[in-house]
């Protein structure tokens, strides 16, 4: 499965489709209106075509949110060594609709964490 940023700067390809995207109600994830899909670093590939994005920390330091530095879409995230999981979430709404409207969505509540 083959997604992209708005610009097509940042393509990321994954190994698989997901079962499920989250739809985490977090204080970040709700603002970026996210649709996450969970990977071991090994099934993502992530390419550039112009620019590397660029990444924000918050609160516990567990996690990198990525962007593209010219479109400001919000790609993926990948958990620090803080985190005790190594994973790549990658942001489901750079998938076509068409291929997205097949995959059912999960409640996740990251507020009450």
């Amino acid at each position: 499965m083959k997604l992209s940023c708005h610009c097509g700067n940042v393509e990321i390809t994954l190994s698989f489709s997901p079962n499920e995207v989250g739809k985490c109600n977090c204080s970040i994830c709700r603002r970026y209106s996210a649709l996450w899909a969970y990977y071991l670093p090994e099934d993502v590939q992530i390419k550039f075509q112009t620019e590397k994005t660029v990444f924000y920390i918050w609160g516990d330091r567990e996690a990198k949110f990525h962007r593209c530095n010219i479109c400001g879409c919000i790609t993926h995230y990948v958990t620090t060594e803080k985190c005790s999981e190594n994973i790549v979430a990658v942001n489901m709404r750079m998938a076509e609709v068409e291929a997205l409207s097949k995959i059912p969505e999960k409640e996740i509540d990251g507020a009450s964490r």
